[in-house]
């Protein structure tokens, strides 16, 4: 009976290790993901997916958000978007990690004379 315990104890510490090393790689991969979108190109609007080169799965779904426009009713200065990123282990028990950002990008603007 206390070798029953002793292996549960073990198991148990190595599934704990496995969840805490999920989470810390989804975090660092959703966090810089995020960081990421719309700052070269504009977001991906509807949903996506992939897989990030350590095998973790991504699904991306962003919608927009309200535009923004200028004094007086002006031209559009920026656009906003929601993201919400969901992380999955290639295998595992349904194990997800949700990140979600709420993010405004300003539109380009042209200088006097240009």
């Amino acid at each position: 009976m206390t070798l029953t315990q002793l292996l549960n104890g073990v198991s148990g510490g190595a599934r704990n290790e496995s969840r805490a090393d999920f989470l810390f790689r989804a975090s660092r991969q959703g966090a810089s993901h995020l960081e990421a979108l719309g700052v070269d190109a504009p977001p991906p609007l509807g949903q996506t997916s992939g897989r990030y080169p350590d095998g973790l799965y991504w699904f991306l779904d962003v919608t927009p958000g309200k535009t923004i426009a200028g004094a007086a009713g002006g031209k559009p200065i920026a656009i906003s978007f929601h993201a919400r990123l969901e992380i999955r282990k290639p295998s595992g028990y349904g194990e997800t990690f949700t990140l979600s950002a709420f993010k405004i990008k300003a539109l380009e603007q042209r200088l006097f004379g240009q």
